[in-house]
């Protein structure tokens, strides 16, 4: 489950650098040619190392296509990378940008047996099978309400927040009920309030354990101490 949920969020960090991706695309990428029907294979898929890619056809973007999303590492803004790419032959080609410092990637990907090998062009190969993924009935998401980051943890423990990587928004999509641990900090000037649970008070304190064993939106509130 907590693969699942890695997915969710890898999938958040690659389709936002989708518009950083269409303003660096590959100029000798034609994509305006493209139909679902160019490339046979698609879905989310996972290596032994626990590294995963994505893809995807996209036809509500400004240039249709198949969107690769993949993350190679445990960091999901500086190991993800993300982008439009190109059907050539039998293969998917192109760039894929970051929101991260390690820089953007030219790729290649291929159908490997069962699964996709997606190749870095002067790097590593990696070779993918196809993740199953359990169907969700529970779906949660947690934001925020003025000037304040969040964290969650599976289980009783406190999540840690990093003010360098600070989250206002995540979603959790859960096939079973499962007890999850919230935590909101405030930014500096600003205090933290309450959490609300689809729109009506839930808790003051800003560590929470929860069940999740129903869909809902969890709100962390804070206010500015200096109005």
């Amino acid at each position: 489950m907590k693969k699942l949920i890695s997915l969710i969020l890898c999938a958040a960090v690659l389709f936002a650098v989708t518009a950083c991706a269409s303003e660096k695309a590959d100029p000798a990428a034609d994509l305006t040619e493209q139909t679902a029907a160019d490339w046979p294979r698609n879905g989310y898929f996972t290596d032994e190392n626990d590294n995963m890619l994505s893809i995807t056809w996209m036809d509500d973007i400004d240039e249709p296509g198949w969107y690769v999303g993949c993350m190679l590492g445990e960091d999901f803004a500086e190991d993800s990378w993300g982008g439009t790419l190109a059907v050539d032959g039998n293969a998917l080609r192109g760039t894929l940008t970051t929101l991260g410092s390690k820089g953007d990637i030219t790729v290649t990907v291929t159908q490997d047996g069962d699964g996709v090998s997606l190749a870095i062009n002067g790097g590593e190969t990696y070779r993918f099978a196809e993740m199953e993924l359990p169907d969700a009935t529970i779906f949660v998401t947690i934001s925020t309400e003025g000037m304040g980051m969040i964290g969650y943890e599976p289980g009783e423990t406190a999540p840690v927040l990093d003010p360098e990587e600070p989250y206002q928004s995540a979603q959790i999509n859960l096939a079973d009920a499962e007890t999850y641990t919230f935590a909101a900090a405030p930014e500096e000037g600003n205090a933290f309030v309450k959490w609300t649970k689809n729109g009506a008070d839930f808790s003051t304190d800003p560590v929470v354990t929860v069940l999740l064993d129903e869909s809902a939106d969890f709100v962390a509130v804070f206010r500015d101490e200096n109005p």
